[in-house]
């Protein structure tokens, strides 16, 4: 698995967002200051990560930034794309290299069974794929 290009990263909660080219090498998420540099800034592993979708966002009444978060064991980061054709293609890039599934994915929620001991019960249709 290989993607690349640039994201929006928050340096600090609350801080100020900043551009990081970002490369995606198997299960490990590298961050460079720039496309050009050798070095990367950061890198992560993302076994055991978890990602979560996030709505869209206006940035000062100016620009639409599309995030999402990778939940990490120990933290949480949330990264911006400037378009919605790019987050799709980062989020699609990640689910693929942390073997990720939705039951969504699988399934159609119908109608209401009832109620069990940790929430509502919904009979599931197997979807058909491929």
């Amino acid at each position: 698995m290989h993607y690349e290009g640039e994201m929006l990263k928050k340096q600090r909660k609350g801080g100020q967002l900043k551009k990081y080219w970002f490369v995606l090498l198997g299960k490990e998420l590298y961050s460079y200051k720039t496309q050009s540099d050798l070095k990367h800034k950061d890198m992560k592993s993302l076994t055991s990560v978890y990602l979560k979708d996030k709505l869209e966002e206006e940035k000062d009444g100016e620009m639409t930034l599309y995030p999402f978060m990778l939940i990490f064991p120990n933290k949480r980061r949330i990264y911006y794309l400037s378009s919605a054709e790019e987050k799709k293609k980062w989020v699609d890039v990640i689910k693929k290299a942390i073997g990720y599934a939705n039951l969504h994915d699988f399934y159609s929620l119908q109608s209401n069974l009832g109620k069990g001991k940790y929430g509502l019960v919904k009979l599931g249709k197997h979807k058909v794929t491929g």
